[in-house]
């Protein structure tokens, strides 16, 4: 339990350093890839950020708060334990979503993307959702709107 709590601080730290480099900046893009994030924070600094990479960390969800980034465009959150997407609930801008190696169990835990209208890019390779039986037709009824759907 100490460790957890000493990642979850240092995560907030990486994220305050990641948002202090990017304050003088019109900056839209925010990258804070492979820093073994345990916890997102400080998420109503970045209102105006389109394009969002969290690859390559240590994220289990992606919390409540995340439906904050109203102009977000593209997610990368690929190599994580993402187990939940309840922060993608209402974004309405975003269209291209990458949860590529993460812990996705079930197509039920895809319902959050369906309050997304311009969703069209959607890559789950690698989740063991991807291994599931008539995956590309359910998720095709789930999620019409998304073209380019990788599994």
């Amino acid at each position: 339990m100490r460790s957890a709590y000493y990642s979850d601080l240092c995560s907030k730290f990486m994220i305050e350093n990641t948002i202090l480099k990017m304050e003088y900046a019109e900056v839209r893009v925010f990258s804070i890839s492979d820093k073994n994030l345990t916890t997102l924070c400080h998420l109503d600094q970045l209102l105006l950020v389109t394009h969002i990479n969290l690859s390559s960390n240590q994220l289990i969800n992606l919390p409540p708060q995340f439906a904050m980034l109203q102009c977000l465009e593209v997610l990368d959150a690929d190599d994580n334990a993402i187990e939940e997407l309840e922060g993608l609930n209402h974004l309405p801008k975003l269209e291209e979503v990458s949860l590529k190696n993460n812990r996705i169990f079930k197509i039920s835990d895809l319902q959050p993307l369906t309050t997304c209208p311009k969703l069209t890019r959607l890559d789950i390779r690698g989740n063991p959702v991807s291994r599931t039986s008539n995956i590309q037709f359910e998720l095709t009824e789930l999620l019409p709107s998304v073209t380019d759907l990788l599994v």
